[in-house]
């Protein structure tokens, strides 16, 4: 008998499921561990504030993948969040015997069909449109293109797509570029959020590379849902060295190095 499909929301009862779903395989990792922490936690206020921000795809009875999303109002970092509208922040299926049997599609379909009778986050208010952005994880079909066989659009930004619901798609306000703050010189800064468990594991693997770079500088680590005042002042900037903005991503290991090490010796 073929192993059943099922789609459920996000309830107390089952957010082990959701964080088993991503971190079956890193149970063992304190660091990891620990940003399980922080996503529990933010589950469960989003619960209590706006009710299921998640669907799990259950194959065969075991949790094999999920789709996040809540209203782009809830994001405390952004300062003009545009109302009516549903921030799609991650769809992922890491579990290879459920791969290539449409569970995602399932997922986002799931969504969209809640968000077209108004059940959703959004608080019965009807959907503008819903706004992704299509980052590439290496693994199977990359997001662009399961979100374009899905009927998303591109938006004007670079690598956000949408899907129109009752509305046209509208701009967010431009952040603009980070400015050298007098208080970021001769020291880093290093952004996590809650919303996803590999935050905190991937900005503490940030700030090793930052130290052995630099073993003396003073590196702090800030949750921006908890402190977005310091996010956006910043221009949701991530990391800061020396009063720099340093872009390449740190698991481009030796690039990364070198640019802290570029910034680390200028004065602004």
């Amino acid at each position: 008998m073929q192993n059943k499909i099922e789609i459920k929301d996000l309830e107390r009862e089952n957010i082990e499921d959701l964080l088993y779903v991503c971190s079956s395989k890193r149970l063992n990792d304190l660091v990891h561990r620990k940003g399980m922490d922080l996503k529990r936690s933010w589950l469960h206020k989003m619960l209590d504030r706006y009710g299921s921000v998640v669907k799990i795809a259950y194959y065969g009875n075991k949790p094999v993948a999920q789709i996040l999303y809540y209203p782009e109002t809830a994001d405390p970092t952004k300062t003009a969040g545009r109302d009516d509208v549903l921030t799609l922040a991650c769809v992922y299926n890491p579990t290879s015997a459920a791969q290539k049997l449409g569970i995602g599609t399932k997922l986002l379909k799931s969504v969209i069909d809640d968000v077209k009778l108004g059940r959703t986050c959004l608080g019965n208010r009807p959907c503008r449109f819903i706004a992704t952005k299509a980052f590439n994880t290496g693994e199977l079909l990359s997001l662009s293109e399961f979100f374009k066989k899905n009927k998303f659009l591109q938006a004007p930004e670079e690598g956000v797509m949408y899907l129109p619901i009752e509305g046209e798609y509208a701009s967010a306000l431009p952040v603009g570029e980070y400015e050298p703050l007098q208080e970021d010189l001769d020291r880093a800064i290093v952004f996590y959020s809650p919303i996803c468990q590999f935050s905190y594991q991937f900005a503490t693997k940030t700030v090793e590379l930052i130290k052995e770079v630099a073993p003396a500088i003073p590196v702090e680590l800030i949750n921006q849902w908890e402190r977005p005042e310091e996010s956006i002042k910043r221009k949701n900037s991530d990391p800061i060295v020396n009063a720099r903005h340093i872009k390449t991503f740190f698991m481009d290991t030796e690039r990364f190095k070198e640019e802290v090490k570029r910034v680390i010796c200028k004065k602004t």
